[in-house]
């Protein structure tokens, strides 16, 4: 995230920290629930569930041993209960037919792999996909609204024309390439009209009105946000 601490910077600063390693536990213990239960296909509760625990275990595990250079903490975190899970089914012999990329690979590698578990491995990775859009859209959401902006209000916002709509890019590009009007923008929470219109002669009217438009672009530009960038054809 670029106005806030993002996930991932607060994984490197909880490690060896376990009142944080904590907190982080407890907040995202709904998506430690999800990602097993679409392993397990069933309905899980704290508490009572083994694999609940070897979940919040395998997120411990994550931050212990997660690398910010080597991308999202989220899908790290995925991979670690995912392969923690594994290794619970096989001791405890409860996996039955559930099917893992892990045991996909084995057969490949004995070439004994059939189409059945080339379309299973197919639709794995569209799901991660699809799942990792669903969180970067839930993480600019949530940065939108520290800046009282409503993510569904985008839509109303958007220039109708596309002259328009690239003039506002250009802005935002030109904030994100001028380090004194990106700091004014994060700094004191406000667009610095003055000072663009002053560098680029747009009067100060249209930079108003398009300074919601502005913002959200200047935070999929500048944020970890690579769906976005190639939705509104930043790259």
């Amino acid at each position: 995230m670029l106005f806030k601490s993002s996930l991932e910077d607060r994984v490197e600063k909880a490690k060896n920290n376990l009142d944080e390693i904590n907190k982080l536990i407890e907040e995202y213990k709904p998506f430690i629930a999800s990602t097993i239960q679409k392993r397990t296909g069933r309905f899980l509760e704290y508490g009572r569930d083994d694999e609940l625990t070897i979940g919040m275990l395998a997120f411990k595990e994550a931050i212990d041993s997660f690398d910010k250079s080597k991308g999202r903490f989220l899908n790290f975190a995925k991979h670690v209960i995912n392969l923690r899970m594994i290794d619970y089914y096989r001791k405890t012999k409860k996996e039955g037919s559930i099917i893992s990329l892990e045991l996909i690979n084995q057969q490949d590698d004995e070439n004994i792999i059939d189409i059945g578990a080339v379309r299973a491995l197919e639709e794995y990775e569209k799901e991660k996909e699809n799942e990792a859009r669903k969180l970067e859209i839930l993480q600019y959401k949530n940065e939108l609204s520290n800046w009282q902006i409503e993510f569904s209000d985008l839509v109303k916002i958007s220039p109708k024309q596309e002259k328009l709509r690239r003039l506002y890019k250009d802005v935002a590009r030109l904030i994100i390439d001028n380090k004194e009007l990106l700091d004014i923008l994060v700094d004191k929470k406000r667009l610095p009209i003055k000072e663009i219109e002053k560098l680029t002669g747009i009067h100060r009217k249209k930079l108003e009105r398009g300074r919601t438009y502005i913002i959200s672009l200047v935070i999929v530009m500048e944020g970890d946000y690579p769906y976005l960038k190639e939705y509104t054809n930043w790259r």
